[in-house]
Parts: C-alpha cells; sequence; structure tokens
C-alpha cells in the first residue's frame, strides 16, 4: 500500500497491479515492480482513457472508460483474495 500511495500521491497509476508485479524478498520486504504501464496524470485530468493491463485483475473501471488510482487499489484487492484463496487450497 505504501508505494502505491507514493505513485497516487506524485499523480501517478500503475495500472497493471498483479502477483508477479510484487515482490517477496528473503527478509519479508514486499516491493512493487513492473512499471512499464504507469500513467502520468495531471492536476487537470485525474483519469486515464486508455484501457491496459492484465485482464484478469483489471477493475471494471478500468475496462469501462475513464480511470484512475481506484484501478490500482482494486487490482490489489484482487491479488489478495487470490494469495488468500492460493493458501487456503494448501491447507
Amino acid at each position: 500500500l505504501q508505494a502505491l500511495d507514493f505513485l497516487h500521491s506524485n499523480q501517478v497509476i500503475h495500472r497493471d497491479v498483479k502477483s508477479s508485479s510484487i515482490l517477496l524478498g528473503m527478509d519479508g520486504s514486499v516491493r512493487l515492480a513492473d512499471f512499464g504501464l504507469c500513467a502520468q496524470l495531471s492536476p487537470e485530468e485525474d483519469k486515464q482513457s486508455s484501457m491496459v493491463g492484465t485482464a484478469h485483475g483489471m477493475a471494471p473501471a478500468g475496462s469501462s472508460g475513464a480511470h484512475g488510482p481506484k484501478v490500482d487499489i482494486w487490482s490489489l484487492g484482487m491479488v489478495t483474495v487470490e494469495k488468500v484463496e492460493e493458501n487456503l487450497l494448501t491447507l
């Protein structure tokens, strides 16, 4: 969440948050990677209209028109659900 907060406070949206773009360090640290689809927003235009990203974790707003930082939060939520489900299956 800190990485997304930093991006969003600098008017940047990641647009492709998925499990493969979240890196876990041996020390338990978590890093966000894969910034190739980031978009710079402006104060005048706080949404993007281009549709990019991985369809599986894409927010409904991301596929239906203009979208902003909320798409990253949605995608992070999808990754969280995915990881919880994986862990439940291995119990």
